[in-house]
Formats: C-alpha cells, sequence, structure tokens
C-alpha cells in the first residue's frame, strides 16, 4: 500500500509539472505569435518622419542613418540602436525618437557646437566634449586656438585628449571652462604641451600658466589678476604663474627710446612691485 501511494503521489508531481510547463509554454508561444503579427501587420507602418532641433545637419542625413522611412515597418530595428546611429553623426549630441499609433515618428535631435579649433591642415572644428565635429577650410574668429599637442586621428567623430598621458591637459580645459574663474570669453589661446601650459588672453595678454599642478589655485590667482588688470588699466603684456612666490606680471610701460639696461631695471622692479600685490590679493 505504501508503494502505491508513492508511485502516486510521483505521478501526481510529474502531472502537476507537465501542466505548469504546458501553461507557461502556450503563454510564450501566444505572446510570440502576437509579437509577430504585430510586427508584420500595417499596423506598425511608418507614415511620415518628422526631425526636430536640426541646424548644422540636414534632415535627410538623420533619416537615412536612422534607417527611417516611410513605408518601412517600425520595429525591425530597436529604438536604442536607431538613437545610437543617429548619435554617430559627429554634429549630433542625443537623439530621441517617438512612435504613435497612427505611424508618425518624431526625432528630437541636440547638436553639438563648436568651441574649439585645432590648426591642421585644415582647421578641426572641436566642441567643449572634446569631439571632433569637422574640418573647415576657414579660420573661426569665435573659437578657442588649440594647440601644442598631436592628434593620431583626425577623423570626424573621434576625440581628442583621449590618452592615459593627456588626463592633466584634459582636466585643466574643464577647469578653465568653470563659471568660478569668470575666464569663459577671456581666453582666445591655449597651448597644451607636455609638462607646461601658455594662453593668451583676447586683449593679447599672454599667460605663462606653467606645469599643470595647483591648476584650481592658479586659475583663481588668474581671474584676480586679471580683474585687477581691468580695473586698474594697466597695460599688462605678461603674466607668469610660477616665476615666483607669486604671480608676476609685466606691463608694457617702457618708451621707445630706453636703452636696453632701463627696459631690463624697469621690468624687474614691475616684477617685484607686483609680486608684492599679487602677495596682497592672495591674501585676501
Amino acid at each position: 500500500m505504501k508503494k502505491m501511494k508513492k508511485k502516486k503521489r510521483k505521478l501526481n508531481k510529474k502531472r502537476k509539472y507537465f501542466r505548469i510547463f504546458t501553461r507557461f509554454f502556450l503563454f510564450f508561444f501566444f505572446v510570440f505569435l502576437l509579437i509577430f503579427a504585430l510586427k508584420n501587420s500595417n499596423l506598425f507602418n511608418i507614415k511620415s518622419v518628422t526631425i526636430e532641433g536640426n541646424k548644422k545637419v540636414a534632415s535627410a542625413t538623420i533619416k537615412r542613418v536612422s534607417e527611417l522611412k516611410k513605408g518601412n515597418k517600425y520595429f525591425l530595428i530597436s529604438k536604442k540602436k536607431r538613437q545610437e546611429s543617429i548619435k554617430s553623426i559627429p554634429y549630433i549630441k542625443d537623439a530621441k525618437i517617438s512612435f504613435n499609433a497612427i505611424g508618425n515618428v518624431k526625432i528630437k535631435v541636440t547638436e553639438r557646437v563648436p568651441y574649439y579649433q585645432m590648426e591642421t591642415n585644415e582647421y578641426l572644428l572641436v566642441d567643449e566634449d572634446f569631439r571632433i565635429l569637422e574640418n573647415s577650410k576657414k579660420k573661426a574668429d569665435n573659437l578657442i586656438n588649440l594647440s601644442g599637442f598631436n592628434l593620431e586621428d583626425q577623423k570626424p567623430g573621434n576625440y581628442i585628449l583621449n590618452n592615459k598621458e593627456d588626463e592633466e591637459k584634459k582636466a585643466l580645459l574643464l577647469e578653465i571652462k568653470k563659471d568660478k574663474y569668470s575666464l569663459n570669453g577671456n581666453i582666445k589661446e591655449i597651448e597644451l604641451m607636455d609638462s607646461i601650459a601658455t594662453f593668451t588672453t583676447v586683449s593679447g595678454i599672454k599667460i605663462e600658466f606653467g606645469s599643470y599642478n595647483n591648476t584650481a589655485y592658479k586659475l583663481k590667482m588668474l581671474s584676480l589678476i586679471l580683474d585687477d588688470i581691468k580695473k586698474t588699466n594697466k597695460n599688462a603684456v605678461i603674466i607668469q604663474m610660477e616665476k615666483g612666490e607669486s604671480p608676476i606680471l609685466i606691463t608694457n610701460d617702457e618708451n621707445e627710446g630706453d636703452n636696453k639696461n632701463n627696459k631690463e631695471a624697469r621690468r624687474e622692479n614691475s616684477k617685484e612691485n607686483n609680486e608684492k600685490s599679487y602677495k596682497e590679493i592672495e591674501k585676501n
């Protein structure tokens, strides 16, 4: 009797598991058929494609890259893959795709804006995320000129300063852009060499920034010095950030008739006086 009961319990368990398996199989099979039917029906055919937010990139280019075309089926390619394809266009920073029940597709893009330019055979336009946007034959007046390092691959869509040895240079560029230094729009040229950096302001002042150490502190001091120059109307020529205990300002107050020794003496005197004044700025 006991053996019969055990066999019966085992049989009931097998039947129970078989019923559960059958139900799951039928459920997923039904879902598969439903998705297959929907994908292959006319319900998800594209009726129209609208592009928003593009100024630089042609709508035709975005449509072609996204593979969204009137009459095509929307779900043949995943939305994520389509969006990534659109963002592969150098000038596209972000892309969002929406599809409504009547078959209208809307692609909303955010375009990148040139921030730097690098002179090679032509001019490479680079955005603030360090992505190369295009090669231009004309030099732009409103972009920061970037130089001092070599580019391995100048193809639009690639990124500059992407190697480990360029981390300090990249960090400096990111730090300069912070609003607390008020340097945006005031720097015209940036030269990033292996161990030192040099800037030039819009007004032509050369800034010998020095090494990539103490970046935040030196940028804070530079901001204060440039503000002081503006307030006092000093005829500044060079700011040396690492030539003394404090930054040194060199002005161009020498007369053309002065001999070389007088010029050098006056320059040294200018250094000494400004070193004292910027120590006071530093304390404040």
